[in-house]
């Protein structure tokens, strides 16, 4: 067993549809020698004890106050705050797969080698809809991402407010328009008490701290692409030289007949 690493898969129901299990099912064939927990809702902590033993007890529980998992907004203040990365202060790193993603192939040691603070899939100029012509944007998306659990803890703990140094030079009277320079300047307060509550957690750490923190490396777009596809995977294969990464996040809807020739190709049949 690997305690470099630490595998993290958020659940916040009771039920996973077939598709979820195999996704769960393959984290745990392809990363077994790591730790691997569940993080969830305490309201659900028979289901997931249950989950446990179906698996031989190879999920470990990690498990936060229910107000967390009752939508997007609290998920994402779960995570840009310091309650979600201590408890697992012992590790490294920590790998996040949603069970909307897939493991491909084990390239956990390698990526980890890299030393980059946070990685993820890159994004695209429109983020879900990407915009035409195709852009890559920023790295990266969250739901199969790895995190260098002491630089993201090192942020979180700074006992002062910052701003968001992308707009100082932004063009136009861009003060001018209130929201935006809410949801776009005051962006980093401590502890995760932000004046800008909608942004998503990945876009928080991946675009925003990683401009604010020289210290806090994110890879540029073009390398993040050999760790993982989201949005337009067969353009994304094509820029990897036609080479699969370390996983795929949203594989079911971008582009699902390219994951399943792609993943047939590799001798595992996804479930109808």
């Amino acid at each position: 067993m690997s305690n470099r690493q630490a595998i993290v898969v958020p659940l916040y129901k009771n039920t996973l549809t077939a598709r979820e299990q195999f996704s769960l099912e393959r984290t745990l064939a392809v990363l077994s020698e790591n730790d691997i927990y569940i993080v969830g809702p305490e309201r659900l902590r028979p289901y997931f004890e249950g989950l446990s033993r179906h698996y031989g007890d190879k999920l470990k529980l990690q498990l936060f106050a229910n107000h967390y998992f009752a939508g997007i907004k609290g998920y994402n203040k779960l995570l840009i705050s310091e309650v979600f990365y201590k408890p697992f202060e012992r590790y490294e790193y920590m790998l996040i797969v949603q069970t909307d993603a897939l493991v491909l192939e084990n390239q956990l040691a390698f990526w980890c080698e890299k030393g980059y603070s946070y990685v993820g899939a890159p994004m695209f100029k429109g983020f879900t809809t990407p915009a035409l012509p195709l852009t890559l944007f920023c790295v990266g998306n969250g739901g199969f991402s790895l995190r260098r659990v002491s630089d993201f803890l090192h942020v979180l703990r700074q006992p002062k407010v910052y701003r968001n140094k992308l707009m100082e030079d932004w063009p136009g009277n861009w003060k001018s328009n209130a929201y935006r320079w809410l949801r776009d300047y005051w962006c980093f307060v401590y502890k995760n008490t932000q004046v800008n509550v909608t942004v998503n957690e990945d876009l928080f750490w991946g675009l925003f701290v990683s401009a604010r923190f020289h210290e806090f490396f994110v890879p540029e777009p073009d390398v993040a692409i050999g760790f993982a596809f989201e949005a337009e995977p067969s353009y994304l294969f094509a820029l990897n030289s036609q080479r699969l990464p370390f996983g795929c996040h949203a594989w079911e809807r971008y582009d699902i007949e390219f994951w399943q020739k792609s993943i047939l190709a590799q001798g595992v049949a996804l479930p109808s």
